[in-house]
Order: structure tokens, then C-alpha cells, then sequence
């Protein structure tokens, strides 16, 4: 095997085997693209029934904060769309520099690529892979700080019921907890009391919470404190009947990711065991893959390879999924 094949096959390992884990480590649990797309929707009919706009205070001093030129960017197609995922995330980043840091750094990794093999193609999938890889970070980042806020909802209710019964105000209660409480929760509580200090209705800064958590529990409190303002009845009691309820889902999808474990290290047993046994025979018997080495087709024999490991872990990961 030539140095430049070396380096080239080292490199596809690399790649197949970080892009496999990262599609592998996604949650195991989520609801389906249509629920989410419902769920949008719903959020703006809420918002928009009341008369208000969907830019919250906290994004309205966000650009505020901006200079004119900064501004325009930040209007850019796609930049509302990342900002939300960096809200989602918790990063404080402006939009519009997370994407130019993301160009730049994909632009060095892709001329470094054809520079050392001058395969426009493989350029090509190096500058696209770069580029996904930090809208991929970002998700994951979303993803661990959901899963945070979900584990600190029911503490975070009780502390509510405590405080209520009290005499605390229900909008105290949520300052509150992002007094006494770490991130995120502390952090979703403490700008929803914002916005309903700012004269919001309660419906409205809870719609604009759920868009910046798009999490189920979240939904599911929200509804219960509505429809408990709207019809009457012991606030506390219900607070602390939807935290029990909470604990009890979030120790199930415990239990769910706690079986859905096996199937994910089954998968990258799998996935690496073609790039192992290719490794092992080129070691153990270097001529065995010289017709490949030789031949002219070589660069597609590996990209088709490169593909089916990928394909492979996209399947795997939807086997393994449950919407929950």
C-alpha cells in the first residue's frame, strides 16, 4: 500500500467511524418530524390568537444589542432557524458568526484535502462533512442540556407547590426557582417571569418557553397550569400530581435508553468490524488487497464502502429509535 493510500484509507476510518458515532449517540428517544412540525404550528396559532407577536422579549433585546450591519446578517435565510437551535443549545453565540466560523473552518479542511490528494470529490465530502459536523455538536449540545431540563421539571414543580402553599403568587413561584435552581431550568424559568412580568399572557410566555424547550413534560405542565387557571382548583395539588407524573415518565425513558444500549453497542460492534477486518488483512497479508491498491477504480471501491458503513448506521439508529 502507497503512503498516499495509507493516508487516505486512515482518513475514510476516521471519518466513517466519528460520522457512525455521532449518528449512534443521538436520543434514543424523540417524537416524530410531523409531531414537531404540529407542535410549531400550534405554538404560533397560540400566540397569534392572542394578539401578539412571536419575537420575545429576550430576542427583542438580542438584536437590540446588534449594530446595524449585524443586524442584516442575522436576517439572512437560515439564520433564524440556527439562532433557535443555539438558544436550544444554550450558546450564546450570534448566528450569523457561528456560520462564518463554521464556513471558514470547513473551507480550511477542505482545500487541505485537495491540496494533499487533489480528489476534488473527496474535497468535496470533506468540506460537507466539516460543515455538518457543527450543526451536529449543536444538536448534541441541545439534546444533553433537554435532558437536563427534563430531569430538573419535577423538583422544579415541587419547589413551585411549596412556595405556593405559601401564598407566594404563581409568577413568584417561577422566579423562584431561577433564584434557587442551576441551568437550564433556572435559566427557561427566569425568562418566562420576564415575559410575563413584561405583560404577556401566561399562555403566550409558555408557548415562547416550549419553542425555545421542545419538551414533552414542558407541554404536558403547561396544559395542566392553563387549564387549572382557566377552570379553578388547588394549584399546588395539581403541580405536585404532574411532577409525580414526570418522575414516573422520565425513570421509563430511563429504562428505555438503558435497553436500547444493547442494540447501540451491537451496532458499533458491526459498523467497526468491516473497517477491523480490513485493517487486520491488510496487516496480516498486505498483498491480499493489492488488486484493489492497483487498480484504477480504487478511489470508488472506497467511497461506495464509506457509503454502506454510513447507510448502515443510519438504519441501525432507526431500528433503535423510539418515539416516545
Amino acid at each position: 500500500m502507497t503512503s498516499d493510500m495509507t493516508v487516505l484509507f486512515v482518513g475514510l476510518v476516521f471519518l466513517t467511524v466519528l460520522v457512525a458515532s455521532q449518528i449512534l449517540v443521538l436520543p434514543t428517544l424523540g417524537t416524530s418530524q410531523a409531531d414537531s412540525r404540529k407542535l410549531k404550528q400550534r405554538l404560533a396559532g397560540i400566540i397569534r390568537s392572542h394578539g401578539d407577536t412571536e419575537t420575545s422579549i429576550i430576542k427583542a433585546k438580542y438584536f437590540n444589542r446588534l449594530g446595524p450591519v449585524e443586524r442584516v446578517l442575522e436576517h439572512f435565510p437560515g439564520m433564524t432557524a440556527l439562532k433557535t437551535l443555539l438558544d436550544q443549545a444554550g450558546k450564546s453565540y450570534l448566528a450569523y458568526r457561528f456560520a462564518l466560523y463554521s464556513l471558514i473552518f470547513s473551507t480550511v479542511i477542505a482545500l487541505s484535502v485537495w491540496l494533499y490528494f487533489h480528489q476534488l470529490l473527496f474535497s468535496l465530502g470533506s468540506f460537507v462533512f466539516a460543515a455538518i459536523l457543527p450543526i451536529v455538536w449543536l444538536k448534541k449540545q441541545k439534546t444533553n442540556r433537554l435532558d437536563k431540563f427534563e430531569e430538573q421539571l419535577p423538583e422544579a414543580l415541587q419547589m413551585m407547590s411549596r412556595a405556593l402553599r405559601t401564598g407566594y403568587p404563581f409568577s413568584e413561584c417561577m422566579q423562584i426557582v431561577s433564584a434557587e435552581m442551576s441551568a437550564p431550568i433556572s435559566q427557561e424559568f427566569g425568562m418566562t417571569y420576564e415575559e410575563i412580568n413584561y405583560g404577556r399572557d401566561i399562555e403566550v410566555a409558555f408557548a415562547l418557553m416550549i419553542e425555545r424547550v421542545p419538551s414533552l413534560s414542558l407541554i404536558a405542565m403547561s396544559a395542566a397550569i392553563i387549564i387549572q387557571r382557566e377552570t379553578g382548583g388547588n394549584l399546588a395539588d395539581v403541580l405536585l400530581k404532574i411532577s409525580a407524573v414526570l418522575s414516573g415518565r422520565f425513570k421509563l425513558q430511563r429504562r428505555i435508553k438503558t435497553l436500547s444500549a444493547d442494540g447501540l453497542f451491537s451496532a458499533k460492534i458491526l459498523l467497526a468490524l468491516p473497517l477491523g477486518m480490513f485493517a487486520l488483512l491488510n496487516f496480516m497479508s498486505p498483498e491480499y488487497f493489492k488488486p484493489l491498491y492497483d487498480s484504477p477504480d480504487k478511489m470508488m471501491y472506497l467511497y461506495v464502502f464509506l457509503g454502506l458503513e454510513l447507510i448502515a448506521a443510519f438504519w441501525i439508529r432507526h431500528i433503535v429509535t423510539i418515539d416516545a
